[in-house]
């Protein structure tokens, strides 16, 4: 069990950083109330560890989400 639990936390950090770091944009365009358009551009570092951050909060939940199927087929088990 520990060991589905810890696969399941260390791919879903791997998958989810990668994923991050394809589909997050580092350029966001804000429209103002008169029509003008402004960009801004996060720098790396800070964006890095946006990255990083929301991948160890996916990943949290994947284990917390693992660790309820788990217990819920255990207990199922023993009906």
């Amino acid at each position: 069990m520990e060991k589905i639990i810890v696969k399941t936390g260390i791919y879903s950090f791997i998958v989810s950083f990668f994923l991050l770091v394809a589909f997050m944009k580092r350029i966001e365009s804000i429209t103002d109330v008169e029509g003008m358009t402004s960009s801004i551009v996060t720098p790396y570092p800070e964006f890095f560890f946006n990255i990083f951050r929301y991948s160890a909060i996916t990943s949290i939940i994947a284990v917390i989400i693992a660790i309820a199927y788990l217990f819920s087929m255990k207990k199922n088990e023993q009906h």
